[in-house]
């Protein structure tokens, strides 16, 4: 029986099972295709953190009224009626504190919920299955 030997440099072509060293470079059509599907995403993420920011201070008032629904209207009328009744200089300071306080824990819900959207991003674009 003779010895055939056949190393790595001897080799004139690849074999099936073997994946090549480098990936084939994507196409400018799925590089678009991924950017879309990145702004699409974010524009979700933005929105929906948004919407949570938002609803925050309706939660805030609906544990100050314990539940209940007519204390919860109650402390938005006296809100609102204290508002009306304030003269235009308090009413721009509260509106210009509102504010602060909105974007702030909009800021803060996208802080927290960043580090799942890029990781979630992540995979969607990699192909991973759940």
């Amino acid at each position: 029986m003779p010895l055939h030997l056949v190393t790595p440099f001897d080799r004139t072509d690849a074999p099936e099972d073997e994946q090549p060293l480098f990936p084939p470079a994507p196409s400018w059509r799925s590089r678009i295709a991924d950017g879309c599907y990145i702004v699409l995403r974010g524009s979700q993420f933005l929105g929906s953190s948004y919407l949570m920011a938002l609803g925050l201070p309706l939660l805030f008032f609906l544990l100050l009224s314990g539940g209940n629904p007519d204390a919860f209207f109650a402390h938005v009328a006296n809100l609102g009626d204290r508002f009306l009744a304030a003269d235009f200089t308090r009413r721009v300071t509260f509106l210009d504190q509102c504010k602060f306080v909105l974007i702030g824990l909009a800021t803060l819900v996208v802080v927290w919920r960043m580090p799942r959207f890029i990781r979630d991003l992540d995979r969607e674009l990699s192909g991973e299955k759940l």
